[in-house]
C-alpha cells in the first residue's frame, strides 16, 4: 500500500501539512492580486478599492459612478486608484459629504443663499426670486402705512405698481407707507453682474433719513432682481417706479392710443382736433393733507402744442413730473406748509388758506405770454376726532373736510402709561374703574409747523355716537372739569399734540361701554392766545371761534 498526500500538501503520506502556495514564487497566479493561502489551497483577492478579473488581475473600481456614494450634491466625486474623494464645488467649503458657501463665496452673478431644510447654495438670483405683484408700491399711491419688516431674499417687482425700484427720492407718504425707499444709484447693467446699493428712507425732510443695503442684478429678459432686508424702522416699505411697468401697451390711458414707433409698441397720445384754446387746460388740484399737488393733463397740452412741458412753481426748484394713472399727468406738488416751494399762507377765522402760482412753458426761456395758474387750498382749523374703546379698536381717527377743500388729519389713541408713548393695540381693551385713561390727540397729517393742536372740548358718551345727548365733559371750552378731581390735563395749545388722563368709569344704567371724543382746532401761536387760561382771565375774543363756514378751492 502506497499513501500519498492530497494535492496542495506535503508529507510521506502518513503525515501530510499544508503547502503555503503563496510563500514561493511559481506557486500560485497571483501576481497581479493578493494571494491568501488556504488549507490545500490558496485564492487570489484584492485589496479595497479593486474588483478581482476572471484572470486574477485588480482592476481599479470608479466609486465615482456609485449614485449612492454619499458626496454632496455641491460636490465632485474624484478617483483614484484604489480610493475616491469628495471635493466640494468653488464657493463652497466642507468636507465633500458636507458643503456649504458663505457670503461673497460664490462666483461672480451668484449669491449664497440658505434653502428651507438649512442647507446653503450658490444660485443665480435671476433663477430663483419672489414675484412682488403689489401695485401699491408705485410712487403715485398714496395711502397707506405698510411697513417691510419681514422682506428678506431676492425678489423681483411685477405688475402695474412698476418693475423697478425709483432712482430719485419720493415724496413722504407714497406707495403706501409712511416713509418710502427709493435705490440710491442707477441699476446695473447685465454684465455687472450683483452689484450693492443703498436704498434710501425720506422721512422729515430728508431724502435719506434711513439707510438699508440691498443688492442688485440686470437679469437676461430686461428685469431685474433685488436683495432685499427688512428696514431700519417702520413704516418703511421699498418703491417702484410706475414708469417702468412691463407690456406700455396694457398700461396705456384712456386718452392714448397704443402704436408702433421705430419697431417699437408704446402708447401714443389720442389726437383730438377740437381742442385749440388754453382755455380748454383745466388743472386738477388736490388737497391732501400734508401736501397740495396741481395736475395738467399731457395730452391735453400735446394737443395745444405743447411738444415739451416745462412746470414749476414759485420757486423754481419744485419743477413738475409726469405721472399716470388712467391719464397722463404733469403735475407740481408743494407741502401744505408756509414757505416751501414759495407757498403762502392766509388765515381767516375758520380756515387756513394756502396759495401758490403754476407757472407752465413750452420752451427754456419764455418770449411771449406767460401762462400762470394761481391755485389755493383752505384747511378748517375746527375738526373733531373720537376714540372708541372697550369693545372695539382702540386707535381711530376721523378726517373733516368743509367744502371739498383740503383736510388736516388728527389722531385719537388710548395709552398704557403716562409717558404717552406706548398705546393699547388690538381689538378689544377691558379696564377696571380704578385704572386711569391716558388720552392723546396728534395732529399726524397737518401743519405742524405753523399750527399747535388746541383741545376745546373733550367728552365721553355711552354710545360711538358723538351727538349722543348724554355726555360726560372732560374738557370743556379748552378747560377741564373741575368736579373730577382725577382729570389731568398733561399738554393742550403748546404743540402739534394734546394729552390728557382721567380715571375709568361707568355710565349708570344699562350702558356697558364708554367713547370718547374731542373737538379740536388748530391754533395759530403768532397771533392767537393758543394755551388755555383761567376763563375769567380772558375775554371771549381771544377764543377760537367754532364757525364752520365752507370755503371753495379757486383756481
Amino acid at each position: 500500500m502506497i499513501c500519498s498526500c492530497l494535492e496542495g500538501f506535503t508529507g510521506d503520506g502518513f503525515i501530510c501539512s499544508d503547502v503555503d502556495e503563496c510563500a514561493f514564487q511559481g506557486g500560485h497566479n497571483c501576481s497581479a492580486s493578493n494571494c491568501v493561502n488556504t488549507v490545500g489551497s490558496y485564492y487570489c483577492s484584492c485589496s479595497d478599492g479593486f474588483l478581482l478579473t476572471p484572470e486574477n488581475v485588480c482592476e481599479d473600481i470608479d466609486e465615482c459612478s456609485d449614485p449612492n456614494l454619499g458626496c454632496h450634491p455641491l460636490a465632485i466625486c474624484n478617483n483614484s486608484p484604489g480610493n475616491y474623494s469628495c471635493v466640494c464645488l468653488p464657493g463652497y467649503s466642507g468636507d465633500g459629504h458636507q458643503c456649504y458657501c458663505s457670503p461673497g463665496s460664490c462666483g461672480p452673478g451668484l449669491n449664497c443663499i440658505t434653502e428651507s431644510d438649512g442647507s446653503q447654495i450658490c444660485v443665480d438670483p435671476c433663477q430663483k426670486y419672489t414675484q412682488l405683484d403689489e401695485y401699491w408700491r408705485s410712487t403715485t399711491y398714496r395711502a397707506g402705512y405698510y411697513c417691510d419688516s419681514l422682506r428678506q431674499g431676492w425678489y423681483r417687482f411685477v405688475g402695474r405698481g412698476g418693475v423697478r425700484m425709483p432712482e430719485k427720492c419720493v415724496p413722504i407718504g407714497r406707495c403706501n407707507t409712511a416713509a418710502p425707499m427709493w435705490l440710491n444709484g442707477a441699476h446695473p447693467s447685465s454684465d455687472e453682474g450683483i452689484v450693492n446699493r443703498t436704498a434710501c428712507a425720506h422721512w422729515n425732510g430728508d431724502c435719506c433719513l434711513w439707510e438699508s443695503e440691498v443688492q442688485v442684478k440686470a437679469c437676461v429678459g430686461g428685469f431685474y432682481v433685488y436683495n432685499l432686508t427688512s428696514p431700519p424702522e417702520c413704516n418703511l416699505a421699498y418703491c417702484t417706479d410706475p414708469s417702468s411697468v412691463e407690456g406700455t401697451c396694457n398700461a396705456c390711458g384712456l386718452d392714448e392710443d397704443c402704436k408702433a414707433v421705430n419697431g417699437n409698441w408704446t402708447c401714443q397720445c389720442k389726437q383730438v382736433s377740437d381742442i385749440t384754446d388754453i382755455a380748454n387746460l383745466k388743472p386738477d388740484l388736490s388737497c391732501e393733507a400734508s401736501h397740495i399737488k396741481v395736475s395738467l393733463n399731457k395730452c391735453l397740452l400735446e394737443n395745444l402744442g405743447f411738444e415739451q412741458m416745462f412746470t414749476y412753481l414759485k420757486d423754481s426748484s419744485c419743477a413738475g413730473f409726469e405721472e399716470k394713472d388712467n391719464q397722463s399727468w404733469v403735475s407740481v406738488e408743494t407741502p401744505a406748509r408756509d414757505g416751501p416751494c414759495g407757498t403762502t399762507l392766509t388765515k381767516n377765522q375758520t380756515h387756513a388758506i394756502y396759495s401758490n402760482t403754476l407757472y407752465l412753458s413750452d420752451k427754456i426761456i419764455i418770449r411771449d405770454t406767460n401762462i400762470n395758474i394761481n391755485f389755493q387750498c383752505a384747511y378748517p382749523l375746527d375738526m373733531q376726532v373720537s376714540l372708541q374703546t372697550a369693545a372695539q379698536p382702540l386707535i381711530s381717527s376721523l378726517n373733516i373736510s368743509v367744502g371739498g377743500t383740503g383736510m388736516f388729519t388728527v389722531r385719537m389713541a388710548l395709552f398704557r402709561s403716562p409717558t404717552y408713548t406706548l398705546p393699547f393695540e388690538g381689538s378689544s381693551v377691558a379696564l377696571s374703574t380704578e385704572a386711569i385713561l391716558y388720552v392723546g390727540t396728534i395732529l399726524e397729517r397737518g401743519d405742524s409747523v405753523q399750527f399747535v393742536l388746541l383741545m376745546t372740548n373733550c367728552y365721553a358718551t355711552p354710545s360711538s355716537n358723538a351727538t349722543d345727548p348724554l355726555k360726560y365733559f372732560i374738557i370743556r371750552d379748552r378747560c377741564p372739569r373741575t368736579q373730577d378731581p382725577t382729570i389731568q390735563v398733561a399738554e393742550n395749545g403748546m404743540s402739534s399734540q394734546g394729552r390728557f388722563s382721567v380715571q375709568m368709569f361707568k355710565f349708570a344704567g344699562n350702558h356697558d361701554l364708554v367713547y370718547l371724543h374731542c373737538e379740536v382746532s388748530l391754533c395759530d401761536t403768532r397771533d392767537e392766545q393758543c394755551k388755555p387760561v383761567r376763563s375769567d382771565l380772558v375775554s371771549n375774543t381771544q377764543k377760537t371761534k367754532q364757525d364752520k363756514t365752507k370755503s371753495h378751492i379757486k383756481l
